[in-house]
């Protein structure tokens, strides 16, 4: 009886402790669920926090482009900086940037119609592109040669430039793929292309972009800001020095140029009329930069804005999670 009794023990004993395993995991489960459940609330609350500073940039730029007067200007609300709105359980912070700031690496996808001893031209754009890399201390050949690989990269044709860069040369890498041979969606699809290392990328992103299916590159010198002079460097094809053009971006009135004869000027420059045209004090795409944050959790937002008639923006795209 007594050994019968010791065995009923062990057996009540087990099953406690089955059932105590048991109990603990499904409590672990349920708080994990219930983790689970809160997270997919807050990223739901970040996201439609964030679309709501998208819209509010909508009416923030619409306003100002209606009482600009046809100027695009620094001293608007849009470009106000650390702007941070309280709102229930967090805050919601957005910044503005003009893309007519920045260089366009789409325009390097525009082919040449100007052919010099049986070689197409370099576009302007291109030229420009050279410029800038070479005002930010890359050599000449260099800046040639990586010119030539981001338009190979972009245009439509698979004929190899010189010193540029076509499907054979990406298929033979370690990890191969071919060119892209169209518009890039975000200046950070630069690092696929060949020569734009880490090093490249990181000094020349401050002063590059790229608008989604827009091949133009115009540079509004209106809000263009003195610690991009080298990118005025570079659309004035070298004309100026780095201390000139943050002379110029110095000596620019508060409210900007009220127009572009007051910034040749300046200048000194000698441009022809191709150079002229990609001069101007206006902008039609901006990029919202948003995040929301509730507790310690922070969703980001970048949409790129269009102004369309009657000056109303238009959404081209949204990345989540930020890039760089």
């Amino acid at each position: 009886m007594n050994k019968q009794r010791g065995v009923a023990l062990i057996v009540v004993l087990l099953i406690i402790a089955i059932v105590a395993v048991i109990a603990s995991n499904v409590t672990a489960r349920n708080q994990i669920s219930m983790r689970r459940t809160m997270n997919l609330a807050q990223y739901d609350q970040g996201y439609w926090y964030a679309l709501s500073a998208e819209e509010l940039a909508r009416k923030v730029l619409k306003q100002d482009l209606d009482d600009s007067e046809g100027k695009v200007h620094l001293q608007q609300y849009w470009a106000l900086a650390n702007v941070v709105f309280p709102v229930q359980g967090g805050e919601i912070a957005g910044k503005i940037s003009d893309m007519r700031a920045c260089f366009n690496l789409n325009a390097l996808s525009v082919a040449s119609k100007e052919v010099e001893n049986g070689q197409p031209q370099l576009p302007l754009a291109a030229k420009q592109f050279k410029a800038l890399l070479v005002a930010l201390g890359v050599d000449d050949f260099g800046a040639e040669r990586l010119t030539h690989t981001l338009k190979d990269y972009l245009d439509e044709d698979t004929v190899t430039s010189p010193f540029g860069a076509e499907d054979a040369e990406y298929e033979s890498r370690p990890s191969p793929y071919r060119a892209a041979n169209t518009l890039m969606n975000h200046k950070s699809e630069l690092r696929a292309v060949i020569g734009f290392n880490e090093e490249v990328y990181r000094n020349l992103s401050p002063y590059v972009c790229a608008i989604p299916g827009n091949d133009r590159q115009l540079l509004n010198v209106n809000t263009l800001k003195v610690e991009q002079a080298a990118l005025l460097v570079g659309m004035l094809d070298g004309q100026v020095s780095v201390g000139e053009a943050e002379s110029i971006i110095n000596q620019r009135p508060s409210e900007g140029f009220d127009n572009l004869d007051e910034f040749w000027q300046l200048t000194g420059a000698k441009p022809d009329d191709k150079l002229k045209s990609s001069i101007v004090l206006d902008s039609k795409f901006f990029l919202l930069e948003a995040g929301s944050k509730l507790d310690d959790r922070i969703f980001r937002l970048d949409s790129v804005l269009a102004r369309t008639g009657g000056n109303q923006m238009d959404t081209l795209t949204r990345q989540y999670g930020g890039q760089q």
